[in-house]
């Protein structure tokens, strides 16, 4: 019975603990936003079911090697026994302090490598170079450790009650289930870089520890055959309930799924792989369990292939075959131009700038905005700079753009930049070449200064002043008549780039804690003093009267809103909600609420310089809206983030007055949020809303054509699954003479 308890037992009672913790969570996701208690309880019970046999194999696992080692060190051997309780809990102790401060040095050391090198190579070996020290160092001092605890152990055992011994195996577990539970609620708080980490693997192994450590000293004190009862009971009614009733558990949840992924540690896992059953021909999606598969039988037929136009099939189960009359992005009728004013204008693009950190930490913007037209609700079509940025100066999706292979558009697209320097602008470009790329997104432009790439090297320093300082010198010398050619009127485009990560510290401007939200919220707080300073140097030169003034982001930022970091790969609206402000020297300032897609952007800024629109423009112009107030049509919005060489996911969404659709297309799940109630998107009400069928409707057709058009290979992404392969280029016929 001494091996059945240790090899049986002491797993099972540790599987079985990690499956209560995680029912426990599964449950408490479902009683906050799932509803169904007994759906959510029946797949409670799947997820005990499914995960009690591993957990207990990997436990049982786990105490054979654990009893090998100590044989191999000759603990277990006759005449040799183990070392003394107190050594234990120290040589415990002792690995798990080296464990988590090599996890810190690394981390450590990761972040100062990345901010001094721009290469990676010696980001690497210095972060290496830096864990073989300091591992090298824990070993070197671990026995003078072990022997400094052991006394300290043997004095606290000495002084406690029997019941809770240090040396003990119950007092063992306690006291280092207690250390575990502090050193986690403390080490984020002390150090909240580490807030960057995904700590729930550490934690979920160091709980299985713990779990294991307890179950070995239970199973020691009570009825063999009581815990083998209850252990093995426990697992098979889990088992058996939970298998039976999975199907009603999951159903075509989409809120419910979601939930289980962005929520629990191990039941979405579980989810996904049940999610797996039913798809007969081996596509890898399902058509049950809200899998979508709507042709089971055919593995071309799935969610987010390419739909070949015409062919009578639907491959993508978007209710339809692609029909490419019915495209919903098609541009609009334009007004007749009206006679052209002589506005300077001034673009600002702030990179990373989410619109929830205007309020709070940017007073000068704020005063701007309280003087200028300011669109509430505005929105980047991208979550990355090269694809947010172009789909507002060519008035296009990402999805549709003609990209070259410096990720910037070909010289066949169109770009603001290049219109206004046809109606008569003298047109720059300020910029960081580092997010630019091969100085690229200069067509149009008669000036493209770069030297603030020497500043912003990726983070290294900040260089919102340094471009801030180009940009007035440069007005300058335009008012001074020097520039080429000469123009009455300027088009300036200054793109601040410090609030993209990694972030720095700015001299002046301190952050409230270590975190990387508090330095990005300082870095903001800089941009924004210098973005003030700008308007302010425009007022003093006499231009502000007499100037278009627009500001606005390429994305956002991530801080774990929504379990990501950083950006490119969400589309939450810390990632695409964006600050938009307007002064139209010739409007009253205004809030405008109707929701605005940057693509609108250009074609209301042509309008309102009575500069003829571009025919290949599909944004609408709002700006009878800027000049009159009378709100706009409420009018779809729609935003998408792809997989290329930088970034993976693929998802579309919609925003429709105050309902917000996201489409997972890699995994084919819906997020619903109703935006007025819920402007975290903490609630997915895709399961109950109303109006989910209707949007649902709108969002297929709109992926549908979005993926024919990333099919058609031009954009420089991924292309998706079915797409025919692009045609390649005739290679040109050799020329036999010599040359």
């Amino acid at each position: 019975m001494r091996y059945v308890g240790r090899y049986v037992l002491a797993p099972a009672v540790a599987a079985a603990g990690i499956v209560a913790f995680e029912v426990v969570r599964t449950l408490a996701v479902g009683a906050t936003s799932l509803g169904g208690a007994g759906q959510v309880a029946a797949f409670a019970f799947a997820v005990a079911g499914l995960l009690g046999l591993p957990l207990f194999v990997g436990g049982a696992v786990a105490v054979v090697l654990v009893d090998a080692t100590r044989a191999g060190w000759g603990w277990g051997r006759e005449g040799r026994p183990p070392p003394e309780p107190a050594r234990r809990v120290a040589w415990l102790l002792v690995g798990l302090a080296s464990a988590a401060l090599l996890v810190l040095v690394v981390q450590g050391a990761t972040v100062f490598f990345v901010g001094a090198f721009r290469r990676k190579t010696y980001q690497g070996l210095g972060a290496g170079l830096v864990a073989a020290a300091t591992a090298a160092m824990c070993l070197a001092f671990a026995g003078p450790a072990v022997g400094a605890l052991t006394r300290g152990v043997r004095w606290l055992a000495a002084r406690m009650p029997r019941t809770v011994d240090p040396t003990t195996g119950l007092g063992a577990t306690l006291w280092v289930g207690v250390v575990l539970v502090l050193g986690d609620a403390l080490a984020t708080t002390l150090l909240p870089e580490l807030h960057t980490v995904d700590l729930r693997p550490a934690r979920l192994a160091l709980l299985a520890v713990v779990l294991l450590a307890g179950a070995v000293w239970v199973v020691g004190r009570i009825t063999v055959r009581a815990v083998t009862a209850a252990a093995a009971g426990g697992l098979v009614l889990g088992f058996l309930s939970g298998f039976g009733w999975s199907a009603s558990a999951l159903g075509d949840s989409q809120s419910r799924l979601l939930a289980l992924d962005r929520d629990t540690v191990l039941a979405g896992r579980v989810a996904a792989r049940l999610g797996k059953l039913g798809d007969a021909d081996g596509d890898g999606v399902s058509s049950r369990f809200a899998g979508g598969d709507c042709d089971d039988g055919d593995p071309k037929v799935r969610p987010g292939v390419y739909d070949p136009p015409g062919d009578g099939r639907d491959q993508n189960c978007s209710g339809a075959d692609l029909d490419l009359s019915t495209d919903p992005l098609q541009a609009p009728a334009r007004p007749k131009p009206q006679a052209k004013r002589d506005w300077n204008v001034v673009l600002l693009t702030i990179d990373a700038l989410r619109h929830d950190m205007v309020a709070e930490h940017m007073p000068r913007l704020s005063e701007i905005a309280a003087q200028s037209i300011d669109y509430t609700n505005a929105y980047a079509h991208g979550a990355a700079t090269y694809w947010s940025i172009p789909a507002l100066l060519l008035s296009k999706p990402p999805s549709r753009l003609l990209m070259g292979r410096d990720q910037t558009p070909v010289g066949r697209e169109l770009m603001l930049t290049e219109v206004l320097r046809d109606a008569g602008w003298h047109t720059a470009l300020f910029a960081n070449v580092t997010i630019f790329f091969v100085r690229g997104l200069r067509q149009g432009a008669h000036t493209a200064n770069y030297d603030t790439s020497g500043y912003t090297v990726h983070g290294a320093k900040p260089g919102s002043a340094h471009l801030t300082d180009g940009v007035l010198k440069h007005i300058d010398r335009w008012r001074d008549g020097a520039l080429k050619p000469k123009r009455d009127r300027f088009f300036v485009w200054a793109h601040y780039y410090d609030p993209h990560d990694p972030y720095f510290e700015v001299p002046g401007y301190p952050a409230t804690d270590g975190s990387d939200r508090a330095r990005y919220e300082a870095i903001v707080r800089y941009t924004d003093a210098q973005i003030g300073r700008l308007v302010d140097g425009l007022r003093a030169r006499g231009l502000w009267g007499k100037t278009l003034f627009v500001l606005t982001a390429d994305h956002g930022d991530e801080f774990e809103d929504h379990g990501h970091r950083f950006h490119g790969r969400t589309l939450y609206e810390e990632m695409t909600h964006v600050p938009l402000v307007v002064r139209v020297p010739a409007a009253p300032p205004r809030r405008l609420e109707v929701p605005i897609g940057q693509m609108e952007l250009a074609p209301t800024l042509l309008e309102l310089l009575g500069v003829p629109i571009p025919k290949r423009y599909l944004g609408r112009s709002r700006a009878q809206e800027a000049l009159t107030g009378k709100p706009a049509s409420i009018e779809p919005v729609y935003t998408e983030v792809f997989a290329d060489s930088n970034y993976d996911g693929h998802q579309v969404a919609v925003r429709l007055g105050d309902l917000k659709l996201i489409y997972r297309i890699d995994a084919n799940y819906f997020e619903l949020y109703d935006l007025a109630a819920d402007p975290r998107e903490r609630v997915n009400v895709y399961d109950a809303h109303p109006e989910a069928a209707a949007l649902r409707a709108l969002l297929l057709e709109y992926a549908d054509h979005h993926l024919y058009h990333l099919g058609r290979g031009k954009t420089g992404a991924r292309i998706p699954d079915g797409a025919p392969k692009p045609k390649k280029r005739a290679k040109p016929k050799r020329n036999k003479k010599r040359r």
